[in-house]
């Protein structure tokens, strides 16, 4: 019997059962149909080495030339005993052989005779086959196994259910059963299976020698046709348009298609939906390192060149010219360079990985050592990595550098100081620069606008000095000296508290710029300032236009990241804007964009104020300190005066704050941060109000209505600001109406709460305005400010007002002061400290503790930061 589920009948159990009764009846005709790759010829063998084990005589035909005498023989002498008659490849044999076999078939069920009879599916000996199956043989049609099937086999095979790179890998072998126990026979003799819970995958530590060997058996079976064409298939890739092999190969698609078929049909490769791709990755590597080392760099040249010539993507372009690039070949080095030159502002990364490559191979003596320095350093600008840029740029010029190319290498030193805030350096070499005699007039142009935005982190006069001047001379558009002057002009107006003027400025200069990577700050600077006067639609309007413009330049995405973040916190998207302020710090500080951590930072602390993060919003705050005296390019200098304030108030208390605003920032109210930042003027009331100072009170109040001109979100903030000194409650009602942003209404909300809340008589009143406040302080996602106005309430007598009904355990059956809450024990807080934060006593922390612990069915606070961790 076949036991165990050997061999090719592991997963085969129908044919199995087929197979095992006719040799119990010991008589009967068996027809295979097999295609390639299915094991017919492993099949034969097996049944006949069972067929032998069981006292079988088993009588087989070496091949098609041998069939005619095995037949005249069984045709002389009837067997003395069972017999197992194996003809295989019958689709080959000569008609006279075919019409032998019809002959003796219908004899033989007198005797002790199996007759397996098995021919490649559909391609001869179908009279034979028809007149078998109508006598009631048995027919097998040998197809691939379904993938279901194999999944079961594979699980089987490797002891645990199979990941998807041991999937694919197993579908190499076309579902042959065969074919699958040889290949993880292989795996298991290479150590590669590795179980984990029930879960099978391979290992990449260990050579799978054994298992490379069995696939090159795979691939060492083909046509040298197709052999050929996987070599050079492999050197585009794992996966591979039919159409790039073609044109590599001088050919036609059409011409290769017998090739094709042969490949895909032996399992080494697959088709996609848009292209052809090999089966895994061991095959593709497999037949990339069948290609001499030589051969191979050629072919990647000549690929890289095939990409770049039609125009396709240069960043695959590029990494076919790496490969193919050595020291002397210069034809590769030029690739490397025209590649790098095409890719400096859609894919800067790789750009400098191309230029840099081209320099190292490049001679010391060469010409073209220079100029190809100068592109290695502008692209590694663009890419981020200032450092090296400055490096590479500072070594070329330490040697004798003809004044064209020096002057080059001098312009992107200064743009890397200016980026890492080494202002006053950026003006020094500029300056230097404009004074050459010689300084090319497409160079000219590029070094003003470095010199304009050194000076405007560094000598504000001098800055609009230069940027008036620009004004003047300048004609016609597009013009970035212009843009740039224009932006300056916008900035400085900005922070003098002019909003009309500087939106008018900022207006008219992204119109200026091209669509060259610097237009970018102008374009940015008018986002910001929409932003202020809470035009949201309008800023995300300009903020998209940069996004989708043609340059991947890192400074220009980080300081677009930077903006956006800022517009989404003010616009009460608080995830959000947190999300893209980490990113753009994270690239900021690693690539040393010094010119853009400050701005990061800051909108990061006042997320952190309200989520009720103070700690966080303390280190921002610090962190930033030092670098804001040297930004006020993004953002104001103001702004972060405030945030700093703010922060101080929120950690340190009134006392505190006051003295910094008195102190260090006396000149903050009278800035034009009320028109940056609208909702500070009622902030900066109420503190004041608290403190007993009428007088700071009144001076914010009379700032506020004179930055508010016609800007509806400036006016708001000066109804809300009055409303609050005079303790107006029609006011504060309107400005809860007329603010712009969901932020700045809580806070007119809070405050017309807080006001009516003196009155018996009004208390209904204070009580609606509060929940009102509560409910925009929610969607916004503030849950400091949150817990803030339900503690307001719960003062009123007044229980927090219904919400969407919770789940009465886990996460998400937490509200609002319990999430808080448990945030805040996350990071490390102690009771009192979160107390303090969230405007409760330290026992009604430690009862929202109890509450948060029953829901989520833990005991600690250390289980609490476990579960926290998972959110």
């Amino acid at each position: 019997m076949f036991g165990n589920r050997d061999g090719v009948f592991r997963g085969r159990e129908g044919e199995r059962e087929l197979l095992n009764g006719v040799l119990d009846a010991g008589t009967g005709v068996v027809l295979v149909d097999g295609a390639a790759g299915t094991g017919k010829t492993r099949l034969l063998a097996e049944v006949a080495a069972v067929a032998a084990r069981r006292g079988f005589h088993v009588a087989t035909a070496q091949d098609e030339l041998d069939q005619p005498f095995l037949l005249a023989r069984l045709a002389e002498r009837e067997p003395d005993g069972p017999t197992l008659v194996v003809l295989d490849d019958l689709h080959l044999a000569e008609p006279g052989t075919l019409a032998a076999l019809r002959a003796l078939l219908p004899a033989s069920g007198d005797v002790k005779v199996v007759w397996l009879l098995a021919r490649r599916r559909g391609e001869g000996a179908d009279r034979l086959f028809a007149a078998a199956a109508q006598r009631g043989a048995v027919r097998i049609d040998l197809r691939p196994l379904p993938e279901q099937e194999v999944v079961e086999l594979v699980t089987d095979l490797a002891g645990g259910v199979p990941d998807h790179d041991l999937r694919a890998l197993a579908s190499t072998a076309g579902g042959n059963p065969a074919a699958l126990i040889g290949l993880f026979d292989a795996l298991e003799r290479d150590g590669q299976l590795e179980l984990d819970a029930g879960n099978a995958s391979l290992r990449t530590d260990r050579l799978p020698r054994r298992t490379e060997a069995l696939l090159g058996d795979l691939v060492g079976s083909l046509s040298g046709t197709a052999r050929h064409l996987l070599q050079v298939a492999s050197v585009l890739g794992q996966r591979f348009e039919p159409g790039d092999v073609a044109e590599m190969l001088a050919s036609s698609t059409a011409t290769l298609l017998p090739a094709l078929d042969e490949v895909v049909g032996a399992g080494v490769v697959m088709s996609l939906e848009d292209r052809l791709a090999f089966r895994h990755e061991i095959l593709w590597r497999l037949v990339a390192d069948s290609v001499p080392p030589p051969v191979r760099r050629a072919l990647h040249r000549e690929a890289g060149e095939m990409l770049l010539a039609r125009g396709d993507s240069a960043v695959v372009a590029a990494k076919h010219l790496l490969h193919g690039a050595q020291r002397g070949d210069v034809r590769s080095i030029d690739g490397l360079v025209s590649a790098a030159k095409a890719l400096l502002w859609n894919a800067p990364e790789a750009a400098a990985e191309l230029a840099v490559r081209a320099l190292e191979l490049t001679d010391q003596a060469s010409a073209s050592l220079l100029h190809r320095t100068v592109i290695a350093v502008r692209a590694l600008t663009a890419a981020g990595k200032l450092a090296a840029a400055q490096a590479l740029a500072q070594e070329a010029l330490s040697h004798q550098v003809a004044p064209d190319a020096a002057a080059k290498l001098r312009h992107c030193v200064a743009t890397t100081t200016l980026l890492t805030a080494r202002h006053a350096e950026s003006v020094e070499i500029s300056e230097a620069l404009l004074r050459e005699p010689d300084l090319r007039p497409e160079l000219v142009g590029w070094v003003e606008i470095t010199r304009m935005m050194a000076l405007l982190g560094h000598d504000r006069r001098r800055a609009e000095e230069l940027a008036e001047s620009v004004v003047r001379t300048h004609q016609g558009s597009p013009d970035d000296v212009l843009a740039t002057a224009l932006a300056v002009l916008a900035a400085i107006a900005r922070d003098a508290g002019q909003p009309g003027a500087a939106l008018e400025l900022a207006r008219e200069a992204a119109r200026s710029g091209t669509s060259h990577d610097l237009s970018a700050y102008p374009q940015l600077l008018l986002a910001t300032l929409l932003s202020g006067l809470r035009e949201f639609a309008e800023a995300d309007g300009v903020v998209r236009r940069v996004r989708s413009g043609p340059s991947a330049v890192v400074t220009r995405q980080t300081m677009t990241s930077v903006v956006q973040a800022r517009i989404l916190l003010q616009a009460g998207r608080i995830e959000e804007a947190s999300i893209e302020a980490r990113a753009a710090l994270a690239v900021a500080e690693e690539t040393g964009h010094e010119t853009l951590v400050a701005p990061a930072l800051a909108v990061l602390a006042m997320v952190a104020v309200h989520t009720g993060d103070l700690p966080a919003a303390v280190e921002h705050v610090e962190r930033y300190r030092g670098r804001a005296a040297v930004d006020g390019l993004v953002f104001s200098r103001a702004y972060y005066q405030w945030a700093d304030v703010l922060v101080t108030y929120v950690g340190s208390g009134l006392d505190e704050a006051m003295a910094l605003l008195t102190g260090e920032y006396p000149g903050l109210v009278a800035s034009g941060l009320f028109a940056e930042e609208p909702r500070a003027a009622g902030w900066f009331v109420r503190r004041a109000l608290e403190a007993g100072d009428e007088r700071l009170a009144r001076a914010v109040v009379d700032r506020v209505e004179r930055l508010a001109g016609d800007h509806p979100a400036v006016a708001a903030a000066a109804l809300h600001a009055r409303g609050l000194v005079d303790g107006d409650a029609e006011l504060l009602e309107l400005a809860s109406q007329q603010h712009r942003d969901l932020w700045a209404r809580a806070n007119a909300a809070e405050d017309l709460g807080v006001l009516l809340a003196g009155g018996p008589e009004d208390r209904a009143e204070s009580v609606k305005a509060l929940e009102n406040a509560l409910g925009l302080y929610r969607e916004i996602g503030a849950s400091r400010d949150s817990a803030r106005v339900l503690g307001r309430l719960r003062k009123l007598g007044r229980r927090r007002r219904a919400a969407p009904a919770r789940p009465a355990s886990g996460w998400s059956g937490l509200d609002d002061t319990e999430r808080a809450i448990a945030n805040l024990v996350a990071k490390g807080q102690t009771n009192r400290q979160i107390s303090t934060q969230l405007f409760m006593s330290p026992h009604t922390v430690n009862f929202h503790l109890r509450k948060i612990f029953r829901k989520l069915g833990i005991s600690s606070r250390v289980e609490l930061v476990m579960r926290s961790r998972d959110q």
